[in-house]
């Protein structure tokens, strides 16, 4: 009885740490438009390569790859790489994102038919990706960048007590958004999923 009790908290922990993700990434797929959700995808991928790369470029070493309600996940040896590092490989990701979208416009402005839509759905992608990736939320890479600078800068703010009001601050403002949207116009029903999944997490944690 015990192990069917905790396999049973097991499947929910992880029902609620992918279902956000899962339910962006469905929506996009079911929204008629496979071309899109393909370069959503190809965005997603290039992002976490901009990170193995600063890892490699910077020496951090990774402990293991995972996953993660927003993806995928790299973990580094905790309490071994400086403050600063750390930022920057938190940075590399939306860095690549934007350097892609850099390279796709002047494509764009060239290409025709099918090829204009793939880079013009590439660089919303990647813009997208980017500025979500970059708010100072906790999980996020701007919420990691803000912890490591503000701690860099003081160690009174190692705990992480100020991050995480900006952190929930940040993610109130994204939820009203998202609601604010649902109302308006009856779209964005996955950034408001999305939104109010991390929000319920945040409070819970």
């Amino acid at each position: 009885m015990m192990n069917r009790k905790t396999g049973i908290k097991k499947a929910a922990k992880a029902i609620r740490t992918f279902f956000p993700a899962v339910t962006v990434f469905a929506a996009l797929f079911v929204s008629g438009d496979p071309l899109f959700a393909s370069c959503a995808l190809a965005a997603a991928a290039i992002h976490e390569v901009g990170h193995i790369l600063a890892a490699c470029a910077l020496g951090i070493r990774l402990r293991r790859f995972s996953f993660s309600m927003l993806g995928a996940r790299l973990v580094t040896d905790s309490g071994t790489v400086p403050y600063l590092k750390e930022a920057a490989l938190a940075a590399a990701g939306p860095a690549v994102n934007l350097l892609g979208a850099a390279y796709a416009y002047p494509l764009m402005q060239v290409c025709t038919g099918k090829a204009r839509e793939f880079f013009e759905y590439f660089l919303i992608s990647c813009c997208f990706l980017a500025m979500l990736n970059l708010l100072p939320i906790k999980s996020f890479d701007g919420g990691r960048i803000l912890f490591c600078l503000l701690a860099n800068i003081s160690d009174r703010f190692a705990d992480g007590r100020l991050a995480d009001a900006f952190s929930f601050l940040s993610l109130f403002c994204l939820w009203s958004t998202s609601v604010y949207l649902l109302l308006r116009t009856g779209s964005s029903l996955s950034l408001f999923v999305f939104s109010a999944s991390l929000f319920m997490r945040m409070t819970e944690s």
